[in-house]
């Protein structure tokens, strides 16, 4: 689901809101408050996937040497585990700064005045929604490995 959400934010919603008959002051809301919603749904539910993961894993781990079928699945566990644990830094790391600045620059280009149009915080909001969009794949890839190494891991 997470993996989903995220995916999808990059070729649907982010090319909606950069449209060029969407004017920058009114993308820029929109993205604003898009990141802003998304801080209360995707954090608990990224920690929910992680911590599961490592549980499994810790749990395969702790069995392996008395259950074959606990050593066979560790290996899928262990990396969905650690794909969850990389989104949380790739998050961090990477999306987090641009969602501050983008949410900043919205704040910045509230007015519909000069400032707001063809302006330095315009280009800069339109460059950093590029850049965006782009980077979210690398999140959404590592949470796809996650889901796709633990479902695979938990199968019979």
């Amino acid at each position: 689901m997470t993996a989903g959400g995220s995916v999808l934010q990059s070729p649907l919603i982010m090319p909606m809101l950069r449209l060029p008959t969407t004017p920058a002051t009114f993308a820029s809301q929109e993205t604003a408050y898009l990141l802003h919603n998304s801080e209360y749904f995707f954090p608990s539910l990224n920690m929910a996937c992680t911590l599961s993961n490592l549980l499994l894993t810790y749990v395969s781990w702790s069995n392996s040497s008395v259950s074959e079928v606990s050593a066979k699945k560790l290996p899928l566990l262990g990396l969905a585990a650690v794909c969850n644990v990389l989104t949380t830094a790739y998050a961090l790391g990477i999306m987090v700064p641009m969602n501050k600045r983008m949410t900043a620059l919205s704040k910045e280009m509230g007015g519909l005045g000069e400032k707001a149009k063809g302006g330095v915080a315009e280009r800069e909001f339109r460059g950093l929604q590029a850049r965006w969009a782009k980077l979210n794949y690398g999140r959404a890839s590592l949470m796809v490995g996650a889901a796709v190494a633990g479902m695979t891991a938990i199968m019979p």
